[in-house]
Order: C-alpha cells, then structure tokens, then sequence
C-alpha cells in the first residue's frame, strides 16, 4: 500500500515537472515567432523607417545602411516597463554631410501588437 502511494506521488511530481517544462517550450516557440513577425514588419517598411530617420532638409542624408535584424526588441515607455511604445533596431549607416560611419539604435514607435504602421522613428 505504502509503494503504491510513493509511486503515484513520483508519477504526479514526473506529470507537473512535464507540463512546466511544455509550457515553457511553448513560450519560447512564441516569442520566436513574435519576434519573426516584426523582423518582416520592418523589412516590409525599411524604406519608410530610412526617409523617416535619415532625411534632412527634405533630402535623404545617408548611405550604405545596414540593418541588424537580429538585435530588434520590443521598447517600453515609462520606468517600469509597462506599456509597449514600439521595436528598436541597430543600424549603421555613413551620412553624406560628413562621411562618417555611424551606429545607432532606432526606435520605431508602432503598435506592437497590430504591426499595421509606422507612426514615428527617432534616435535613442
């Protein structure tokens, strides 16, 4: 009677462990295809980002620009990360006004969730 209780205890204690380690895998296979989704959505809108970052005076002021996908994030506003504001990205690029090689951190201000429009972009 006592193997028996000890052994429906394991099976239980093995059962949990499985399912927090399934969780967990399905949690990260998200994430991964969250962070794919918006690694396309930039793509699909790297001319708009480009002309909203790098023109001035009405004139593009830049070339060779080098997008680093794999450093997109999510960007919060506040203290606290509480609401997301939009994605950040790394880039390099060399301005034409003085022909030097820059690396910046873009913030693209989008509804994270919808990914449907660049509103603004700006520098960190």
């Amino acid at each position: 009677m006592q193997k028996k209780r000890i052994i429906l205890v394991l099976i239980a204690i093995f059962l949990v462990l499985a399912g927090i380690g399934g969780t967990k895998k399905v949690v990260e296979m998200r994430q991964a295809a969250q962070k794919e989704r918006q690694i396309k959505f930039l793509k699909r809108n790297k001319d708009i980002i480009i002309n909203k970052a790098f023109t001035v005076d009405g004139k593009l002021d830049v070339k060779d620009i080098d997008f680093y996908w794999d450093t997109v994030q999510v960007e919060y506003s506040g203290i606290i990360k509480s609401k997301p504001y939009g994605l950040n990205i790394k880039v390099t690029s060399t301005r034409l006004s003085d022909s030097k090689k820059y690396a910046d951190i873009l913030i693209i201000k989008t509804d994270v969730e919808r990914l449907d429009s660049v509103v603004d972009v700006a520098f960190k």
